[in-house]
């Protein structure tokens, strides 16, 4: 293992958003579909996570100008594997009020900043509430770390975090193919930031764009955050909505996450003409080959919902035109920059960039390709997995969408003071329903 080594200025960036009121740890559950027992989990972290460095170090002041990452010694394996008990009934609820109540606990830095919770019957199965800090990697680099751990990618003969993965080739071909879609445009951002002519005038409006407006979504957090994830939903039924409105997943879903948070107002007697609010989308920017290196290597984008909009398919072409504009704009290039460099500047100036940003938009929303195909870890299969990313700042608002084995799960995050997940999840899925209805309803014309 490695010794001391410095922190990367964009790591830096995340470990100093770290609060009380929004620890910016990223939360998961994996959903096994037989039971996993502990002596299991332990020798597949042990032979597949710890290859990774990262794993077995710590940070030695997370309060430095200057943090770095030391080998975390003497290190043990069964600290961060904590045998875990669902309240009864022991059904989805009971997992989600878990997952809440660990997502409101922030990670020690005392060790390794990385737990695993087992739930060693849930179900047919097992369930696992993953907790990595930001710091650690993002969101598509810890997706990596999942799939180079699964059988169907692992490779038993290598001792270090390798490249992308190799192994059987069709699957890995189709991942990357659905990975990419997140990286379209990488090579122009770079070229924007190495010249650093672009996006002057990107910067100037993003500086002085207005705040976004009052809604239920935004207010004062506590310490308290409430997660719920929705059923399943057809990844085919998705690609058939953007199919016939010329629109990628992406759009489809964030169109109807737009429609969820006016059926939640709506319910609630709010106010909806004319709102509109922004989202903060990471948009990847690491090559694929180098998702082993942990990090975190994304921008944003600030996405303006058309909250207001009643008409499901107007909303999402209005959505999709918006994304397209973002996509040939300069804006993610300027923001990747920013992230870059908050983390090399003094807290004072961070926490006023982070406050900035965080005043433009409700909600951060975040989209990550899964495997296409079902995989297995240790001979068991995972059924089915969610995660949640943190908010930064004083955005108490995050939804998440995860594609696995042909199918998409949305998650929803939120301070527990403001909205409920679960009441969101509900409006999200009656949102594209009826969207896919509108569809249908127009193919039958």
């Amino acid at each position: 293992m490695p010794g001391t080594q410095r922190m990367r200025a964009a790591d830096v960036a995340w470990l100093r958003m770290e609060s009380p009121t929004n620890p910016m740890t990223i939360s998961g559950v994996l959903m096994t579909g037989t039971p996993m027992p502990r002596e299991t989990l332990l020798q597949l972290l042990q032979e597949r996570l710890l290859v990774y460095p990262r794993f077995r170090m710590r940070v030695d002041d997370p309060e430095a100008a200057t943090p770095h990452w030391v080998p975390d010694e003497p290190f043990d394996l069964d600290r961060h594997v904590v045998p875990y008990a669902l309240p009864a009934p022991g059904d989805q609820t009971a997992l989600q009020e878990s997952v809440s109540a660990l997502m409101s606990t922030p990670l020690s830095f005392d060790h390794a900043p990385w737990a695993f919770h087992h739930v060693e019957r849930y179900g047919e199965g097992s369930a696992i509430i993953a907790r990595l800090h930001h710091c650690i990697a993002d969101g598509i680099a810890l997706m990596h770390v999942l799939l180079s751990m699964s059988d169907e990618l692992w490779d038993p003969g290598r001792t270090a975090a390798p490249a992308a993965p190799q192994a059987k080739r069709p699957f890995s071909e189709r991942l990357a193919r659905a990975a990419r879609t997140t990286v379209r445009g990488t090579g122009r951002l770079a070229t924007g930031l190495k010249t650093g002519v672009l996006g002057t005038g990107t910067l100037a409006r993003l500086t002085f764009m207005p705040s976004d407006p009052e809604t239920p979504y935004k207010g004062e957090n506590s310490a308290h955050k409430r997660a719920a994830w929705s059923r399943p939903l057809p990844l085919d039924d998705i690609k058939a909505v953007g199919r016939a409105t010329g629109a990628k997943v992406n759009d489809v879903l964030l169109a109807a996450a737009a429609g969820a948070l006016r059926r939640y107002m709506d319910a609630r007697g709010e106010p909806t003409e004319g709102v509109e609010v922004r989202a903060a989308v990471p948009f990847n920017v690491r090559p694929l080959d180098r998702a082993h290196e942990l990090g975190n290597a994304f921008s944003l984008v600030f996405l303006k919902l058309p909250v207001g909009v009643e008409d499901p398919v107007e909303r999402l072409r209005l959505l999709k035109r918006r994304m397209d504009r973002i996509k040939r704009s300069t804006e993610p290039a300027v923001v990747y920059g920013i992230l870059q460099t908050i983390g090399r500047t003094p807290h004072l100036v961070h926490d006023l960039v982070v406050k900035l940003f965080a005043s433009k938009a409700t909600a951060v929303m975040t989209n990550v390709p899964g495997p296409p195909e079902r995989v297995h870890l240790l001979g068991v299969p995972l059924r089915d997995l969610m995660f949640w990313v943190p908010q930064a700042g004083d955005l108490a608002l995050g939804l998440s969408i995860l594609s696995y084995d042909g199918r998409v799960l949305v998650g929803v995050a939120s301070d527990a003071t403001l909205a409920d997940p679960s009441a969101l999840v509900e409006a999200f899925e009656a949102e594209f329903e009826a969207l896919a209805a509108r569809y249908a309803d127009a193919e039958a014309a």
